[in-house]
């Protein structure tokens, strides 16, 4: 896996944009690679001049909708063919949590858990497999792959050539860094809620 990750980061490098689209849509379409490592990469391409980075974010959202999109209608032939493909191992087990998560969270979880590890990539299988509308499922893909984009990119960027400290640093705590995530996008949206209701009631 390290070889082919390596392998993806050469193309980045030589291709620019059209790396950044196409290792994006390999990652959210569940191949083997860490977005933890890979991201910050991308916002070391952009600190070193050779891209911009909302044109590198934005690149890499178009990848995850393009990736998203081929798990999605894998996910429309039905859950009998998800389990016969995937039999074993961890896409498996990432199949099976995200199943849960989206029984439990409908449509919305598809936002929530881009977020998150396993789940992240593994919830357009059951958005799929649940007869979800397109339209909502990119909606919601789009949203949640561009906050996580940009953090992690944004994260590459700040860092210059200490990316791979942070890289290291994100895959070996992805829960945690996870939480942190999701504790501050609820904090805003509480937030906003509690403004609006307030506004609605004066």
């Amino acid at each position: 896996m390290a070889d082919f990750i390596i392998y993806i980061m050469g193309i980045v490098d030589k291709f620019g944009y059209i790396g950044v689209l196409v290792s994006s849509a390999l990652e959210y379409a569940c191949f083997p690679m860490s977005s933890e490592i890979l991201l910050p990469f991308i916002g070391c391409c952009v600190y070193n001049g050779s891209m911009e980075l909302i044109n590198a974010v934005f690149a890499a959202t178009i990848g995850a909708v393009f990736g998203c999109t081929f798990c999605f209608y894998m996910g429309r032939l039905g859950k009998r063919f998800i389990d016969k493909l995937c039999r074993y191992g961890v896409i498996k087990d990432g199949i099976s949590v995200a199943e849960r998560k989206f029984d439990e969270y409908g449509d919305f979880s598809v936002f929530i858990l881009r977020l998150f590890p396993i789940a992240r990539t593994y919830v357009s299988f059951p958005a799929g497999m649940s007869n979800m509308s397109y339209t909502r499922f990119i909606c919601f893909t789009a949203a949640g792959a561009f906050v996580w984009n940009s953090m992690l990119i944004s994260a590459g960027y700040l860092l210059g050539e200490y990316w791979k400290n942070v890289s290291d640093f994100m895959f070996n705590h992805k829960l945690a860094f996870n939480i942190i995530i999701f504790t501050v996008i609820a904090y805003i949206l509480i937030t906003a809620l509690r403004k609006k209701l307030c506004l609605k009631t004066k």
